[in-house]
């Protein structure tokens, strides 16, 4: 009984605290920890600004972990410090997606192919800081769709395309193909 009448009650409650404080500001530290990142690996595997198709996904052998082995895909690490970029993709079937993500993994954009119909994407991805990037043009990009403009520093293109098997393995790559990603006016 003497010896919970000379504890100090007021460490304990302070130890709580502070183990309390070093919890949150560790899980804080390690979210924001990107060296391991999905985008950190993929561009240094993938040249920027360049889309290219990855080799099919197989046991030990994944760009990223989980990712379908019933489907391939393209990927473009892009930068725009230099100018905008301009992403054409062609999603001609159901199941073809094309997703624009950041480095941190937040979602930019999104579309997946129509059932009816094929669906032809034409995107351009402008710097997301407030540079002046000249007049603007007065030519074809004039006409484009401001819901086909986002704006990132920097980021990841994925196109991602169903492996239906053999017979249709040749138009599915050459669809696959056609996508691309590379600097406005390149």
């Amino acid at each position: 009984m003497r010896l919970l009448q000379r504890f100090e009650w007021r460490l304990l409650l302070i130890f709580f605290l502070v183990a309390g404080i070093v919890h949150l500001v560790a899980t804080f530290l390690v979210v924001n920890d990107t060296r391991a990142s999905a985008y950190t690996r993929l561009a240094r595997e993938f040249p920027n600004n360049k889309m290219t198709i990855a080799d099919v996904v197989v046991p030990r052998h994944q760009p990223l972990p989980f990712l379908a082995p019933d489907a391939r895909y393209a990927f473009c690490p892009f930068e725009t410090g230099d100018g905008t970029m301009r992403v054409h993709a062609l999603l001609p079937d159901l199941g073809w997606t094309i997703g624009v993500y950041s480095p941190d993994g937040t979602n930019l954009y999104f579309a997946a192919a129509s059932a009816d119909r094929e669906t032809t994407i034409d995107l351009s991805i402008a710097p997301s800081d407030d540079r002046f990037l000249g007049l603007p043009d007065t030519g074809a990009t004039a006409n484009l769709d401001p819901q086909q403009i986002i704006s990132a520093a920097k980021g990841l293109v994925v196109v991602r395309a169903p492996d239906k098997g053999d017979p249709y393995r040749t138009d599915e790559l050459a669809a696959l193909a056609k996508a691309s990603c590379r600097r406005d006016g390149a």
